[in-house]
């Protein structure tokens, strides 16, 4: 299928976005969701700002977005908006938030883009190809893993469950685990209990890059099967297939998550 997007429009749209972003930086103050949940004005602001202009663009599209919540999930074709994933990064000064955008067809991911405006870092899905700060990159994923190779998690993976990998890193923005991991910095991405908006951008540079994402049961990700406005629960790892299915095995639930005592 051929996509009708103007990319170049959309870039727009998140360039003005990114630069929203860049306005609260440093000096943000963060309201609380929940335990762990923080949002702030530039959430609110940004997502405003997208929804408007994909509403006027795409007036026959659904959309959905993490502040606001969704309208007219059942079309055709479904936008998902993160206005800001790694929020918790964002309040904190750390660089690797990003606002990412996915477009569902038929609830299958057609469309990623992920954009980190702190390094003015693109990745984004064009008519087939990945496109990476304007060069293609495709074929890139790895299929394999070397001694020095490493996975992108959240931050509180190794809480819940047990990870058999050397070497394991976090950025604070499951958007950005699986742009990198799409792009072959990462050898897979592993996260869990996460939303439609923080996943379809990634899951559709993965595809793209012929990968898939799976749960721990072996299951392929499907949406076609959830309520998109629901968490999407349980462990689901991203990359090559080659690569997932060799890590389902190496992860396992504990049977009591760890913690820690607050001071």
């Amino acid at each position: 299928m051929t996509l009708d997007l103007n990319i170049d429009q959309i870039r727009e749209w998140v360039t003005e976005a990114g630069n929203i972003a860049r306005r609260y930086f440093g000096h943000v103050k963060a309201e609380w969701k929940g335990a762990a949940d923080p949002v702030t004005a530039a959430d609110r602001e940004i997502e405003q700002l997208l929804t408007a202009r994909l509403r006027d663009t795409y007036p026959d599209h659904g959309i959905i977005g993490e502040e606001y919540g969704g309208t007219d999930l059942d079309r055709e074709f479904l936008w998902a908006v993160d206005p800001i994933d790694g929020t918790r990064m964002f309040v904190t000064g750390m660089p690797s938030w990003n606002i990412a955008i996915g477009l569902l067809h038929e609830r299958k991911p057609v469309f990623g883009l992920v954009y980190i405006p702190l390094y003015d870092d693109w990745t984004y899905t064009l008519n087939g190809d990945v496109v990476h700060n304007g060069h293609s990159i495709k074929g890139r994923m790895q299929h394999a893993w070397e001694p020095d190779s490493f996975i992108l998690a959240r931050s509180d993976a190794r809480t819940l469950f047990d990870v058999q990998f050397k070497r394991i890193m976090t950025l604070g923005s499951t958007a950005s685990h699986l742009a990198y991991t799409a792009r072959g910095a990462a050898v897979a991405t592993i996260t869990h209990d996460s939303y439609l908006w923080d996943v379809a951008a990634g899951v559709a540079l993965v595809n793209a890059q012929g990968g898939e994402t799976r749960f721990l049961s072996g299951e392929m990700m499907d949406f076609a099967r959830m309520d998109l406005a629901q968490i999407i629960s349980g462990i689901y790892i991203s990359g090559h297939p080659d690569v997932v299915q060799r890590l389902i095995p190496l992860i396992s639930l504990r049977d009591e998550p760890i913690t820690h005592p607050v001071w």
